[in-house]
């Protein structure tokens, strides 16, 4: 990897991309799930969902600049994180996961913000 992966790495590490990025991991809600974590998975799934809608337009801003400086690699890059990020079957996980923990353990709710 030369000097323009590297940055470019970094870049895509750091910045824009990193506060839409921080929160993607879905938790597993199985047999074994604790309820006295629902409430702080709850919430962390909430928050996670916070961070990629207000992620998303700093995502699509920072394509178009990597685009119009023609840095096709980052571009293309931000371009995938993006499409990861609105995927039906991502936000289906989230719901998903949303809904286990709701039905595992009822009375579990955060509160709103």
């Amino acid at each position: 990897m030369g000097v323009t992966g590297t940055v470019a790495v970094g870049v895509l590490s750091l910045g824009a991309a990193a506060s839409a990025g921080a929160a993607t991991t879905v938790p597993a809600v199985g047999s074994h799930f604790n309820c006295a974590n629902a409430d702080k998975v709850l919430t962390r799934i909430q928050a996670g969902e916070a961070k990629i809608a207000a992620g998303l337009p700093k995502l699509t801003a920072a394509e178009a600049k990597a685009t119009a400086a023609g840095h096709t690699k980052q571009a293309a890059a931000i371009q995938k994180r993006i499409t990861r990020l609105e995927s039906a079957s991502f936000k289906a996980r989230l719901v998903s996961a949303t809904q286990k923990i709701e039905a595992k353990c009822p009375g579990s709710a955060p509160t709103a913000s």
